[in-house]
């Protein structure tokens, strides 16, 4: 369970909202996509340590784990041309999958770090 899950476990609401917000943007790519952008993002945090296999990879995925692991701290670098190569690769309902499914990664990567479910008093 992710540490936003976590936090949001006192509200059944609002986590089960969140929980099929978040399945229905990840449902939208392919599962090891998700996977690999999950695991560059939390390697950008510091979470995950395991490197990342690229060598079988296509150019396109491997763009997409690039592209993810700015998302944290480098996204107001990130060009037009860098988001209109990933359109290219994923169409445009998958270009914002993928942005969601990144930036969700991204804050509960953060919310761990922090640890929100503490903070929250769950």
């Amino acid at each position: 369970m992710s540490a936003v899950c976590a936090a949001l476990a006192g509200d059944p609401v609002l986590a089960a909202h969140y929980a099929d917000f978040r399945a229905k943007a990840e449902g939208a790519l392919d599962p090891a996509l998700v996977a690999l952008v999950r695991q560059a993002v939390a390697q950008v945090h510091g979470i995950d340590s395991a490197p990342i296999d690229e060598s079988t990879l296509d150019a396109g995925t491997r763009a997409a784990i690039a592209y993810a692991r700015r998302m944290p701290f480098e996204h107001t670098a990130i060009t037009d041309a860098e988001a209109a190569a990933m359109v290219a690769h994923l169409g445009e309902p998958g270009f914002v999958a993928f942005s969601v499914v990144t930036a969700l990664a991204d804050a509960e990567c953060r919310a761990e770090l922090v640890g929100l479910p503490g903070l929250a008093g769950v």
